[in-house]
């Protein structure tokens, strides 16, 4: 008897996937390299044991980082999509049961990144072939980092079930993992201290916990905690998964629409005030420029992301942030940097998202009957994106000023540079996310696809280059690892910022008007060195 019949179907559908296969081979193929650099840059500066422990360490954090992603890339919208397209109901017309339907999204989008995960568990083996690393060490965090998989597609698989519209389903898991993946554990070391119940509590329901109590300098004297963390997260995960197929067959297809209907009802009520003023500025917004008033239609997108500055210029005036001071003003610089990374992200996936959503519901096909050019078009979104992103990048850049001014006036030059870099980064990164995004949003297939492919080339790819050049000069200086950043991330963003904005220009309409779901024609840049072909129209003629 099949107990399960959905998720059956999933598994064999997903291991015929040409995807799942690609992506195993990738992870195994990076896995091997990562071990092969490791072996001939650091082999002649490192001890044996400290080589061992090194890689182990790289290859933890990649795969637990990787895995507490993964439900924010895979799960976060599945359930949520299919609510806002109808066919969720359409599932439940059948005797499926909501623990199927559950069981088989998991089983559908966690086995591309499980694959991963088993490629690269063969280069864990290295590490103990040289040294420094037992085998229960590598058992250990193996068994990790199969759990913050398992919990993290668990607990996105439950927040998409609150959610209808995507950024909101988005959102939610995101704050999801947040909070139970770093800030459990960073809030119980800093209300705790030493070994009171309350900073052992904070660890024993997060995956952090599982992977800083794995390695055998934590575990020889916490081994109980250990697993007793492993449990309960693994525990939590299935729980979630439950609730998730409880909670599924009340989500009909007529009970959401008539819930979606009384919200959006409410909400438009609480809009009705001042709406005289929002109407006059949306007319003159309208007539200067309709790409940009398509973009800025909510308001409320403006005022959120300036919650970013104001919690940056509380950290400047509650915290002294310093990235070569105390331990205490390390770690307020490293919140000031995620503070920036969080703004990045969240202006590369508004960038990414709006012509991928526009092509989805069918506004982009209503703005390509219009006589305006691809120029246009991208002058009216860059316009909207500044509307939206430009003051609290402004002041953004004010307080890492003021910071850069503080440094220079204790001289501490050191301190003062790389906090010029990080400013300078973000304002490169933040315009060249603009272009690359407007770009992946009109020819990737979704958005989730336009977002992960605008992050992974402008913040994720220099991250790669910098890490293998610290690798290489790794007895430098911490001004000089970010003079490199800075240096990587500025070639990296220009070559990026060249290439869309030439595509943007020269295929806009192509790839706007390609028939729906069809995949993008590959196309060159002029400035590509491969791009051998002479044009049609540069071709003599026969006669």
């Amino acid at each position: 008897m099949n107990v399960f019949p959905l998720l059956e179907y999933e598994l064999r559908s997903a291991v015929r996937r040409s995807r799942a296969c690609r992506i195993r081979l990738a992870a195994g193929v990076v896995a091997i390299g990562v071990c092969c650099w490791g072996l001939l840059i650091w082999s002649d500066s490192m001890s044996a044991a400290a080589l061992g422990h090194s890689l182990l360490q790289i290859f933890g954090w990649t795969g637990f980082i990787g895995g507490a992603l993964a439900g924010l890339l895979l799960t976060s919208d599945c359930i949520s999509q299919e609510r806002r397209e109808g066919t969720l109901g359409l599932l439940f017309l059948t005797d499926l049961r909501g623990r199927d339907v559950a069981f088989g999204k998991l089983a559908a989008k966690g086995i591309a990144p499980f694959y991963g995960l088993l490629a690269m568990f063969p280069c864990l083996a290295v590490c103990v072939i040289v040294g420094g690393v037992t085998a229960g060490e590598v058992g250990r965090l193996s068994l990790v980092l199969m759990n913050t998989l398992f919990f993290s597609l668990s607990l996105t698989l439950l927040t998409s079930t609150f959610c209808r519209q995507q950024r909101a389903a988005q959102a939610g898991a995101l704050f999801a993992i947040l909070l139970s993946v770093p800030a459990l554990p960073l809030l119980g070391l800093g209300l705790a201290s030493g070994r009171s119940l309350g900073r052992s509590l904070s660890f024993l329901f997060s995956p952090a916990g599982n992977y800083f109590l794995a390695f055998d300098a934590r575990y020889r004297n916490a081994s109980g905690w250990f697993w007793g963390s492993l449990l309960a997260t693994h525990l939590l995960a299935w729980v979630c998964l439950v609730l998730a197929g409880q909670r599924l067959p009340r989500l009909s297809l007529e009970e959401s629409f008539a819930l979606a209907r009384h919200a959006e009802g409410r909400w438009t009520r609480l809009q009705l005030k001042g709406a005289a003023r929002r109407q006059h500025a949306r007319r003159v917004l309208l007539s200067r420029n309709p790409i940009a008033w398509l973009a800025t239609r909510d308001p409320w997108k403006q005022r959120l992301i300036w919650c970013l500055p104001m919690l940056a210029l509380g950290l400047w005036l509650s915290f002294d942030p310093d990235p070569l001071g105390r331990p205490s003003a390390q770690i307020s610089f490293f919140i000031l940097v995620v503070l920036h990374a969080l703004f990045k992200l969240w202006l590369g996936a508004d960038a990414s998202h709006e012509f991928a959503a526009s092509r989805l519901n069918g506004t982009l096909e209503l703005l390509l009957s219009t006589p305006l050019r691809s120029r246009e078009v991208a002058a009216g979104m860059l316009s909207a994106f500044a509307r939206r992103f430009l003051g609290p990048l402004c002041a953004l850049l004010v307080l890492d000023a003021a910071l850069v001014a503080k440094f220079l006036f204790v001289d501490n030059r050191p301190a003062a540079f790389i906090t010029g870099a990080g400013a300078v980064i973000l304002l490169v990164d933040s315009y060249c996310l603009c272009r690359v995004g407007l770009w992946r949003g009109l020819v990737a297939r979704d958005p989730i696809r336009a977002i992960l492919a605008t992050l992974w080339r402008v913040l994720i790819l220099p991250w790669i280059f910098f890490v293998g050049g610290v690798g290489i000069f790794f007895r430098s200086t911490l001004a000089e690892f970010a003079g490199l950043w800075l240096f990587l991330g500025v070639v990296s963003d220009v070559v990026f910022l060249v290439n869309a904005k030439d595509f943007f220009h020269e295929h806009f309409r192509t790839m706007a008007l390609r028939p729906f779901g069809q995949k993008p024609p590959r196309v060159e840049s002029k400035w590509s060195p491969m791009n051998w072909e002479a044009e049609p129209d540069n071709q003599p003629n026969a006669s």
